[in-house]
């Protein structure tokens, strides 16, 4: 009898969910079709719990399942009742104003996590734009700087020396002795050119021969090279000697052909023999050099003093540096560089050569001056005696400022 009961009463609380089972059904119906769908979505779990717990409820599971049923006799009513509030209670929002889920918004991330997004990128530019505006500001006044330096020191006086070594073709250098002395100083903001010659025999101290009072200032280079004649001229002149260049009657014609010729105007009349040829002048008269006709025009000294030789090899340069200043030259001058600099010794920057280049090229007015002296015999040796008046000229007229000035 007891089983029967039992029996019963299971059969009683089947029914009772299977009528709840009918009114939620009924209430899912009368909402609209969204809402029925997330309703029948949120419901089914609790469905299965809720057949889960009638399981549990069972009698032959669970021994405490008659008390259970008992309590559950004199609630059926409430839960009838409380059940549509419970699904009405968990409802879900409208899919419009439900938020997205995680799962949503990790679908809306870019798929490569390498790849910045917008924001990102917006704000990662702007800090790179602004170092990339300072690095350019930064380089920018650099520039500024190098060409107010670069023009300073371009425009500044420049003092050059030019050692004529009398070395014959396949003739070495040692031993050799400077057959001109050419001191020149460019002045690019005044154009003016001061071009001092030092006769071959003049008189004065030698710093590679400390032994004695002076010797003439040609053996300077035989003793010590172009540095002793440095030091000679300097000790001289009081100048500063910023360049130098040695000239050989081989490296001249070379030269000379390299730029192919110059224009010279004869300042007098003379022949002279060279390597190809008897050569013959005539003052006023303007010829078309080559290597060869401008080193016997440069060398010639029989016919006229050392001093006016001395002003025909300022001629033959000055015919050089206007050749490479004109537009035909400009061409030549990285070639005519390279030569003089592996050649000839050319001890010259970039700067010095602008220097040099911005006053021959604004016509300069050229200040020719020769150490003056006299004849004079020590020991039985000829040597020309620079006369003191002359010297202190020949330094107040190379003591010049940036403007040409004198100090």
């Amino acid at each position: 009898m007891k089983d029967d009961q039992r029996l019963s009463r299971v059969e009683r609380r089947k029914r009772e969910l299977e009528q709840q089972e009918i009114e939620a059904s009924r209430l899912n119906h009368e909402q609209s079709t969204d809402e029925r769908q997330n309703i029948n979505e949120v419901s089914e779990p609790d469905r299965h719990q809720e057949r889960t717990t009638s399981q549990s409820e069972h009698p032959f599971l669970n021994e405490k399942s008659s008390e259970a049923s008992k309590s559950t006799e004199g609630t059926s009513k409430n839960r009838r009742k409380r059940m549509p509030r419970m699904l009405s209670f968990s409802k879900p929002k409208r899919k419009t104003s439900r938020p997205k889920s995680n799962h949503a918004a990790q679908q809306s991330r870019p798929s490569n996590p390498s790849k910045p997004s917008k924001g990102e990128v917006d704000q990662s530019a702007k800090p790179a734009t602004k170092r990339k505006r300072k690095w350019k500001g930064k380089v920018a006044l650099l520039l500024i700087l190098m060409l107010l330096v670069g023009g300073y020191v371009a425009t500044s006086p420049f003092t050059f020396l030019i050692m004529g070594s009398d070395a014959r073709v396949g003739e070495s250098l040692s031993g050799s002795r400077t057959d001109s002395l050419q001191l020149m100083e460019f002045v690019p903001r005044s154009r003016t050119v001061q071009n001092v010659s030092i006769p071959r025999d003049t008189y004065t101290a030698i710093p590679c021969e400390p032994d004695r009072d002076g010797d003439k200032i040609t053996h300077a280079f035989a003793y010590g090279g172009a540095t002793c004649t440095v030091g000679a001229v300097e000790g001289l002149t009081d100048a500063s000697v910023d360049g130098q260049v040695v000239i050989t009657f081989e490296s001249f014609m070379e030269l000379i052909d390299l730029i192919g010729g110059v224009n010279v105007t004869a300042t007098h009349s003379f022949s002279e023999k060279g390597f190809n040829q008897t050569y013959e002048y005539t003052e006023g008269v303007s010829y078309a050099m080559d290597g060869d006709m401008a080193l016997a025009y440069a060398r010639h000294r029989k016919s006229d003093t050392d001093g006016a030789r001395s002003n025909r090899q300022t001629e033959v340069m000055t015919a050089v540096a206007e050749k490479l200043a004109s537009p035909s030259g400009w061409t030549k001058i990285p070639a005519t560089y390279r030569f003089m600099k592996e050649e000839m010794g050319l001890e010259m920057n970039v700067l010095q050569m602008a220097s040099v280049g911005l006053t021959m090229i604004s016509n300069p007015d050229v200040n020719k001056m020769q150490i003056e002296g006299q004849d004079a015999y020590i020991n039985n040796v000829y040597y020309y005696e620079p006369l003191e008046e002359s010297v202190q000229s020949i330094r107040d007229a190379l003591d010049l400022s940036m403007w040409g000035t004198v100090r």
